[in-house]
Order: C-alpha cells, then structure tokens, then sequence
C-alpha cells in the first residue's frame, strides 16, 4: 500500500503560487513593454472653441511671452488629431541631457475667457515629449516617439502660418 505523502498538498500550492507569480510577471512586463503604444485615450477631448498658443521669446533684455489665439474650429480638430496621434512615452526613468529649450504651451479652452481645461507642454530639448494636462493634473505617461517634432513643426504651421519662415 502506497503511502501518504503530507509535504504533497504544500508543494504543489507552493507550484501553483509561484506560476501565478510568473504569469503575473510576464502580463505586467508586457503592460510595460506596450507603454509605448498610442492609448485608447483621448488626452486632448473634444469641447474646445479657442486654443491659446503660448511661445516664450528670448529677447536681448530678457524673455517676452507670444500668445496666438486661434478661434478657427478646423484648425482646432486638426491640431487636437495630431497631438492625440502621438503615441505614449515615458521619460521618468531616464537621464536626459541638459535642456536649454524654452518649452512651448499649448492650451484648449471652451470659450475666450474661460479657463484652459487642457494644457499640453511641448518640450522638444533633452528628451522630447509632450505632457498633457487635464484641469491641472498631469496626465501620464506623456507623449512622444520619433515624430514628435514633426508634429509640432505641423501644429505650429497650422496654428501661426507667418511662423514658416521663422
């Protein structure tokens, strides 16, 4: 007659913990991995009658603020389609080189006077990305990947056309 082993029960639920462990892992990891991926998300939603445009210049005696207001409902969706396109980055984790850029700030509000109900801040020194804010949180990860600049250079055409030979 065979006997009973009682480490048995203990060592297969010691198994079946540690495969959950494993799977669990290997989920997490490709949740990470797809960080990169462009989100079901829409981190700038649709409402937004007017879009501000804030460009900080360096002046010889300091910086000066440039504000572009755009009111043109086309012009708009378009520059929320591009931002939306961009797919998701994240830089908390890496050392990027000093930043001498200013960044540029991009804001959506439902009517003029209203406050901005999106903020989205172009940073394109260092490591590049675009954070977006939503009613003043931040909305992570941000966004970023190989065309960032592309994009913006596209916004800032569509937003401030004189800007092309600037």
């Amino acid at each position: 007659m065979k006997q009973f082993n009682h480490t048995q029960p203990a060592r297969t639920a010691t198994r079946f913990a540690a495969m959950l462990l494993v799977v669990a892992m290997l989920t997490s990891t490709a949740s990470l991995a797809s960080a990169t991926a462009k989100s079901p998300r829409e981190d700038v939603p649709a409402g937004a009658h007017v879009l501000y445009w804030n460009d900080p210049l360096i002046m010889v005696g300091g910086s000066l603020a440039r504000q572009v207001t755009v009111t043109n409902l086309a012009v708009i969706a378009r520059v929320r389609a591009l931002i939306n396109a961009l797919p998701l980055t994240n830089n908390a984790h890496r050392v990027c080189p000093d930043d001498m850029m200013m960044p540029i700030t991009i804001s959506f509000a439902s009517h003029k006077g209203a406050v901005p109900f999106t903020r989205v801040v172009f940073q394109l020194g260092g490591c590049p990305s675009a954070a977006v804010f939503q009613n003043g949180e931040a909305v992570l990860p941000t966004l970023g990947g190989p065309t960032l600049s592309s994009t913006f250079a596209t916004i800032r055409r569509l937003v401030d056309p004189s800007s092309v030979s600037s």
